[in-house]
């Protein structure tokens, strides 16, 4: 009696659709494949040398296999592709991919694609970030501008210290140009420098 039970409960499964609670699972937006990011820092000639990861010259390029290239240095620009600094893990890319969609970076429709990206220049006190996306066969970008008296784009700020932070890239110290002064102990030479004093012994008195 209990078969034939559950016998027809699972057939009226089949046939009006049942789902199992305990079994089913929550899809959450998947990152495209072929999702990538590029992001391009440029410094103004009165913004060089700034001590935070993301207010320094440089690229950061996430490609759709999970490479990530990075570096930092003046000739870099939107046209130029580091070599790679890592390779990052599937969860690591879609947690990259869940940040871009919370802050905001995600709509194709918001984007300045007004804007040639290739032809940005900084003004002179001026940090400027070129945030590139491509996903679902779709490239758009943004330019976001601030000096270095401006709070910039939190939101901007957000994705180039996920990615600095992907990158393994720190803020540097700010006294790390001046001198170091280290304490080595004492003079191992001082004994070999300095003379000892000058002794004579007394010649021996012969006896009368």
């Amino acid at each position: 009696m209990i078969a034939r039970i559950a016998l027809c409960a699972t057939l009226a499964c089949l046939i009006v659709g049942c789902t199992d609670v305990r079994s089913a699972r929550v899809e959450s937006p998947k990152t495209p494949r072929d999702f990538s990011v590029d992001v391009t820092i440029l410094t103004g000639s009165g913004a060089k040398d700034l001590p935070q990861a993301h207010l320094r010259q440089g690229k950061f390029t996430v490609l759709a296999d999970g490479s990530l290239h990075s570096d930092y240095g003046e000739s870099l620009d939107f046209s130029t592709r580091p070599l790679p600094s890592r390779w990052l893990y599937r969860s690591q890319m879609d947690g990259f991919w869940k940040l871009v969609c919370e802050e905001g970076w995600a709509d194709p429709s918001t984007s300045s694609i007004d804007i040639w990206p290739g032809s940005v220049r900084p003004a002179r006190d001026e940090v400027v970030y070129i945030l590139c996306f491509h996903a679902d066969g779709t490239d758009w970008w943004y330019v976001r501008r601030f000096t270095t008296t401006e709070l910039p784009d939190p939101h901007a700020v957000a994705l180039v210290r996920s990615l600095c932070d992907l990158a393994w890239s720190t803020d540097r110290a700010a006294d790390r140009n001046l001198p170091h002064r280290y304490d080595f102990g004492p003079n191992p030479y001082d004994g070999f420098t300095k003379a000892p004093p000058f002794s004579f012994a007394k010649s021996p008195t012969s006896s009368p």
